[in-house]
Parts: C-alpha cells; sequence; structure tokens
C-alpha cells in the first residue's frame, strides 16, 4: 500500500493481528486487507464526504455544508484539502452518472459515495506493525495500545442467501442478451444477480473469517455512515502511481478444486475456451481505449495478456493495462474516463448500460463501483468491487454476475453465479 506516510513508528500489537482490532474495527474504522501477505491497514478517519440522490441531482455535503461540483469534482475539491489519504467507496450508479450512461432509476436519499480522510493508521505487514501519520502530530503507542485492546472474537454467519431471481428468469435475460447481441446491439454484456440473505453476528468477525478464506488481494471492511461494506475483491479497477496508471480488467471463470491435476486441466481449457476468450478479448479492448482517452498518444500498452491467475475457489483470467497519464490530468477526468469499469459493464458501454438498466433486478449500489483509497498528490488504488456484500443492519444483499456472449451456455452461467458466491460463505474460525 503505497500511502506514503509522514511518519512511520513500529508498534508491538497487543494480540493477534486482526483479532486485537475488534473493538476499533466495531466502532467503524476502514479495514483494507490484501492478499497472501496478510497486509492490512486500518484507519482513524476524519469527518466523511457523502453525496446523495435527491430525486434529481446528487448532492455532496462534507464538514455539515455542501461541496458545488459534480460528485468526482467535489472529491477533488475535499481531497486537496488534507494531508492524508482518504478512504471510501463510490456506487455504480454515481459512476454512470458522471460518465453520462444510462442506469436504473434511484430512490431520493439513496447514498452514491462516501470517503473519508484518515490522518493516522495501522499498518501490518506478515507480523510486523507500524504506526502510520500524515498529519503534524506523530501517533501516540499508548493511545493505539488503548483502542486495540484484545476481545473474544465473536462468531458470525450468512444465512438464507438466495438469488433474488431462479434459473427460469436468468435463461431468459441471458437469452434477451444474446439476441441484442445477434441484432448487433452489442458485443458482451455483464448481466448480474442479486443474493439477498441475513448476517448472524458482528461484520469485522465476518469480515476476519472472509478475508482469511478468500486471501482477497483487495479485501475490504468500510462503515460508510448506516451502511457497512465488505468486499473480497480480487480485480484492480484503476491504480495511479504519478503518470503511470493501469488496470487490471477479469473476465473468464472456472472452478478450483484443491485437486492440483484437476485444476491445472481446468486452468488450462480456460485459457484455451473460445468464448472465455472472446470476451475476455473484447473487454481488454474497451478497458484500452478507456485509458487512451486520458493518456499520452501511444503509451497504451497490454502487459500479460489472458493470464490464469487462481483464487481459493475460483480461477480467472486476468490482464494488465498500463498507460502513461496526459499531462495536468485531473482526478475527475480520470474517473469519468474509467468508472464503470468495462468488465462489468460490456461493450460498448453506452449501449450496454441501457439493456442492463432495463434487464437487471434492482440498482447495484456499490458492487461494480469503486473502492479503496485515493491520496490528495492524485495517486490512488480503486478495486471494482465485485465479491462484495453491502450490509444494512441485518439485511445482506451480495450480487454475481458474468459476461454473455453470444456463446453463453445459459445454464453454465447460472452455475457460475452460484461459484461466486462461495467466496463470502467462509469457514467459522477455529
Amino acid at each position: 500500500m503505497d500511502l506514503h506516510p509522514r511518519r512511520r513508528l513500529p508498534f508491538q500489537l497487543p494480540g493477534p493481528w486482526p483479532a486485537c482490532a475488534q473493538a476499533l474495527l466495531a466502532q467503524g474504522a476502514p479495514w483494507l486487507q490484501g492478499g497472501d501477505t496478510g497486509e492490512g491497514l486500518i484507519g482513524l478517519p476524519g469527518p466523511g464526504l457523502s453525496s446523495r440522490w435527491n430525486g434529481s441531482a446528487w448532492v455532496t455535503e462534507w464538514l455539515g455544508a455542501p461541496v458545488e461540483g459534480s460528485p468526482w469534482e467535489a472529491l477533488a475539491a475535499a481531497l486537496a484539502r488534507q494531508a492524508g489519504p482518504w478512504i471510501g467507496a463510490a456506487t455504480y450508479e454515481l459512476a454512470c452518472d458522471e460518465a453520462g450512461l444510462p442506469r436504473k432509476p434511484l430512490a431520493a436519499g439513496t447514498l452514491g459515495q462516501h470517503w473519508a480522510p484518515v490522518a493516522e493508521a495501522l499498518h501490518v505487514r506478515e507480523g510486523h506493525a507500524e504506526l502510520w501519520s500524515w498529519g503534524g502530530t506523530p501517533p501516540d503507542p499508548g493511545a493505539w495500545r488503548a483502542r486495540l485492546a484484545p476481545m473474544e472474537v465473536p462468531s458470525s454467519a450468512i444465512l438464507d442467501l438466495a438469488p433474488l431471481w431462479n434459473e427460469g428468469q436468468h435463461r431468459t435475460a441471458v437469452e434477451q442478451v444474446q439476441t441484442r447481441i445477434l441484432e448487433g446491439g452489442f458485443y458482451v454484456a455483464n448481466l448480474c444477480v442479486p443474493f439477498e440473505g441475513r448476517l448472524s453476528g458482528d461484520p469485522a468477525a465476518f469480515a476476519q473469517a472472509a478475508f482469511q478464506q478468500a486471501r482477497p488481494p483487495f479485501g475490504a471492511l468500510l462503515d460508510l455512515g448506516g451502511l457497512r461494506l465488505i468486499s473480497l475483491s480480487m480485480e484492480r479497477l484503476l491504480a495511479r502511481r504519478g503518470d503511470r496508471i493501469w488496470s487490471q480488467p477479469i473476465k473468464g471463470s472456472a472452478p478450483l478444486t484443491g485437486d492440483p491435476a484437476k485444476d491445472r486441466a481446468a486452468a488450462v481449457a480456460l485459457a484455451a475456451d473460445p468464448k472465455e476468450r472472446a470476451e475476455h478479448t473484447m473487454i481488454l479492448d474497451l478497458v484500452r481505449n478507456d485509458l487512451g482517452r486520458v493518456s499520452r498518444t501511444g503509451s497504451v500498452q497490454v502487459l500479460r495478456p489472458l493470464t490464469v491467475e487462481a483464487y481459493p475457489t475460483v480461477q480467472h483470467l486476468v490482464s494488465t493495462v498500463e498507460a502513461t497519464a496526459r499531462p495536468g490530468l485531473g482526478l475527475a477526468e480520470l474517473l469519468r474516463a474509467v468508472l464503470p469499469g468495462g468488465s462489468v459493464t460490456g461493450a460498448p458501454k453506452h449501449a450496454v448500460c441501457r439493456h442492463l438498466s432495463e434487464a437487471e433486478a434492482a440498482p447495484r449500489g456499490f458492487y461494480c463501483g469503486a473502492l479503496g483509497w485515493i491520496s490528495p498528490t492524485g495517486d490512488l488504488d480503486l478495486a471494482l468491487p465485485i465479491r462484495t456484500a453491502q450490509l444494512a443492519g441485518e439485511r445482506l444483499t451480495y450480487w454475481t454476475g458474468g459476461g454473455i456472449t453470444r456463446r453463453s451456455d445459459p445454464a453454465r452461467e447460472w452455475a457460475e453465479l452460484h461459484l461466486k458466491t462461495q467466496a463470502i460463505r467462509p469457514r467459522s474460525p477455529a
């Protein structure tokens, strides 16, 4: 996590990580957790910036006052007034509006984005902890030890998780997409389905167990002011370091069984599958075009195309698209060019988003929006919130989806939806 803190202070954890942070997480501290290294960051957030839909426009507020401009412009303006990074998330529907794309109607009061500045954070990597700070005051180890008083991790589980439509309805929706493709309306569309259930127990305990099982590269537990997100995403939507910008779209899936021979065979079949390769290549071209709109001419390149990457329950085809940012490129322009991500819309974006706004069961919310951190310097690392649960009290919504092409098999697409729910069904901690 290249967050460039002003100060780093070695810190002795008062108990096992991350169990020792349960009390702090229960109070709403943002948690970013990444991959096999066990790298994690828990921040102390300041007052959050939020954008809500008022029925006709997005209204952004920070520090109790409205902020002028579009949501992306308001975020950029607020970032310039703080020293440290901001951690948060934005919805698919807000991203569509910023990009001028069709989306489903929203109820007045719907939250579109929530970001909070972080002045101090606890960073842990491979068991070594540091206190990070970005402001003028160094972190107080005593205060952090008090926040991290060890406590027993409660149990938690997801109950009654079920899709909002049945296999027959999904087959019809897939066939409608295929009809539009044959008519020339678009090339590929990412059709998504919400699953709903209940979370029994503490969200922080659930996130801890889920991160341990899924080892997501872009795990997160965020409190967005009445709504909590648990993300197990493995897809980097957009990153920037100086003038280097890149994205790592995922398209194409196969189960991971734990049997080495079967999994190797599945990986070879995935890499060679005509449907999966065609789907991935179309999205790859779309991402190249998106980055090309805000990059130096001729700088867009594809690194490690169509690489099979394995995760605990699934294998995916992943590519890396990299470019050099155009001089003077600002945050709002960059986000408008790339969001919503091509791997969760389809190609071409406008036609696909119009169809999805009519075909899908409900607004996606933070699923398929953006989640991560943004620095006042312009550096950022945003994940695509797939494998992400949205929590309102005990009510849990978890979307899954897949790219539909003319070669898609509706039965296989339905099975893929259920395969992707395995990531959010963690084993109970021992």
